[in-house]
């Protein structure tokens, strides 16, 4: 993986986790680190949010000739103006991710993809800890929980903000006056 040259090129990439997930992901490359590799995720040619990966966990990453096709496309239709490339992110660990891009947003998607086990959060960000983040979550009927959810770093896999899936929430608690309970 040379990742180095992919953001440099801001060309998009396909992104496989084989031993996580059968899907490919695409995006662009916005910042990387040992650890942790920042895209401006892209699903079905749409600007879906900004999400971060463990590396460890991706077993191909590369530029292919429909990942080029495709970055012409979204300039044509322009969309590749909106990506923010120039942009600083700090993503040497979970706790910097969350400490920084985590507090810009509303809500946020953390999620330990276990395929026996997989969990998926979706809430706003209460408490970053040294080992672990609590977040209040909302259910898919965006009824609040009651009680902080907790999920330790080294089980994330996938971070995720600005996506359409948490951005009609938002807007959705916002048309009714719905805000999170005061929990600390």
């Amino acid at each position: 993986m040379n990742l180095e040259s992919y953001k440099t090129s801001q060309t998009l990439v396909t992104i496989k986790r084989e031993k996580i997930d059968g899907n490919k992901i695409q995006g662009f490359i916005l910042a990387y680190s040992d650890e942790l590799i920042l895209i401006q995720y892209v699903y079905d040619f749409n600007l879906d949010g900004l999400m971060v990966l463990r590396i460890s966990d991706i077993t191909s990453l590369e530029s292919t000739k429909t990942d080029v096709f495709q970055t012409q496309i979204l300039k044509d239709e322009d969309l590749y103006s909106k990506i923010t490339f120039s942009s600083k992110y700090d993503v040497q660990s979970w706790h910097s991710v969350l400490s920084t891009l985590g507090k810009e947003y509303e809500y946020i998607i953390i999620e330990d993809e276990d395929p026996e086990f997989p969990i998926f959060m979706l809430g706003a960000l209460k408490k970053i800890g040294n080992e672990s983040v609590s977040i209040l979550e909302f259910t898919g009927t965006a009824r609040w929980q009651t009680e902080l959810s907790q999920m330790c770093f080294e089980n994330i896999s996938s971070f995720q903000v600005g996506n359409n899936y948490s951005n009609i929430y938002r807007r959705y608690f916002e048309r009714n006056s719905i805000a999170p309970p005061d929990i600390k």
